[in-house]
């Protein structure tokens, strides 16, 4: 009877205590709308008005709150967006209380530095405001990103069936939102592997990793055509998947490249694409001096420089450039308004792949800045002192790993080492297709404290003993 008052007493304890913390997070999300209001992004139209090359996830999101609440759609979408930002806080602080034993001090820690993120934006971060109170992917996906997360934590350390099945559906959703969140099938499969290692079934965890990674590309997948056959009336997915990396292309190419391209109709709209590009200064020729030499040399030293001129210039190459020659090409030759979605991604993969061979140097080149940029900005802001504090910080993380490790304190490892791969995953994946800005960078940067102060907090308890 007393063991049973005594269950029934922390169960009470702990329905207070995730109550607690949800209102405080709500009211913390919340205050940056009612100070900010709604934030319109320059992709928030887009999504709005449910334009071909969007995911559907988040037109659907809006379309649906535009039938329930009309013209007060937005604001019910920031505000769902604060209160799932708030159910993630508690759930990412109450998982890692109860996985790593945290006292309540070492629990709040784990809490603000979830808070903290959204306060460095708001008034750090050039572009001073919460994330959560703007229309733009991100909103959602910040937030659904940790519940992708302690699904893969479940997988490293419970491996349970509830936690594959959760991060599952978590990452068929959260790309059906966003195309760079393939990452999470990535990060889902490398954990599959890695719960088959330990549990010693190699066979079973390929079987497991297979059928995920089909099974999430052919959810996506239907999701997608049958959005676009519901709107459009046409089964297919949308436009510009087919030529990811056209836009970078475009913008190291020059107009030597017209060589590689095969039929003379690409051709014409590959010199109208270089035209306009030279005229708005987007392609790598008009970086500051440093930064053309460093791609074509030592980049190394100057990729600062790069990525900035590449980050003002790659969407302008794709939405204005790109889609409105094409669009304008289109039109001209009369095609049809129901064929122009298929039409354009013919256009665009096959100029993509046709100027792939040639800009494979400058491509690779571009890459390393982009990883090195993205690694520095999932942790820090980007500039000339912070980069190496960044570096600095992630020696101390590396240090810290390798002293627990030897210690035998390992409870924290493969939470440390899972944020870590993610990082890099994310990092890879963004500098390979578009490019890593801040905003693309931020799901891991709260995961990456917490785990650090985990990792500090079982250090010090240990050397306590």
């Amino acid at each position: 009877m007393v063991k049973w008052l005594k269950r029934k007493d922390k169960k009470s304890a702990d329905r207070i205590l995730r109550l607690g913390i949800f209102i405080v997070s709500v009211v913390f999300y919340l205050i940056w709308y009612w100070m900010d209001g709604i934030i319109l992004t320059e992709d928030a139209q887009s999504y709005i008005t449910m334009t071909s090359d969007r995911e559907p996830g988040y037109c659907i999101f809006l379309a649906v709150l535009r039938f329930l609440f009309d013209s007060g759609a937005l604001h019910a979408a920031v505000i769902i967006q604060c209160i799932v930002a708030a159910v993630a806080a508690v759930e990412i602080t109450l998982g890692l209380k109860r996985r790593f034993s945290l006292n309540d001090i070492e629990m709040l820690l784990m809490l603000f530095i979830q808070y903290g993120v959204t306060l460095l934006n708001r008034f750090v971060a050039q572009r001073r405001y919460s994330y959560y109170n703007s229309i733009e992917t991100e909103g959602l996906c910040y937030s659904l990103w940790i519940f992708f997360f302690l699904g893969i934590l479940g997988i490293v350390y419970d491996h349970s069936k509830k936690s594959i099945a959760a991060a599952f559906l978590w990452s068929v959703v959260l790309i059906s939102i966003r195309k760079q969140m393939l990452i999470t099938l990535v990060i889902l499969i490398l954990c599959l592997f890695y719960m088959g290692w330990k549990e010693k079934y190699w066979k079973k965890a390929f079987v497991t990793a297979v059928l995920s990674g089909v099974g999430v590309l052919a959810a996506t997948t239907l999701i997608d055509c049958s959005y676009n056959y519901a709107v459009r009336g046409i089964f297919t997915s949308h436009s510009g998947d087919s030529s990811f990396i056209l836009g970078t292309e475009l913008y190291l190419a020059d107009q030597d490249m017209e060589k590689y391209i095969e039929t003379e109709e690409r051709r014409e709209l590959f010199r109208e694409i270089m035209n306009r590009t030279d005229e708005q200064e987007y392609n790598i020729a008009y970086a500051r001096q440093e930064s053309l030499e460093g791609i074509r040399g030592s980049f190394l030293w100057n990729w600062h420089a790069i990525e900035e001129h590449y980050s003002t210039s790659y969407d302008r190459i794709k939405f204005d450039v790109v889609m409105a020659v094409i669009r304008e090409h289109q039109e001209k030759t009369g095609v049809p308004e129901d064929k122009r979605h298929d039409d354009y991604n013919e256009i665009a993969g096959s100029m993509m792949k046709e100027l792939f061979a040639p800009c494979i140097p400058d491509l690779m080149k571009l890459f390393v800045c982009n990883v090195i940029h993205g690694m520095i900005t999932t942790i820090l802001k980007v500039h000339k002192f912070l980069n190496w504090a960044a570096v600095l910080i992630y020696g101390v993380y590396v240090v810290l790993f390798i002293y627990l490790r030897r210690r035998g304190v390992r409870d924290s490892l493969p939470f440390a080492a899972v944020v870590v791969l993610a990082i890099v995953v994310n990092v890879c994946f963004t500098s390979l297709t578009i490019y890593p800005q801040m905003r693309y960078m931020l799901y891991n940067t709260a995961l990456f404290y917490q785990a650090g102060a985990v990792m500090c907090i079982q250090g010090w308890k240990q050397k306590r003993v």
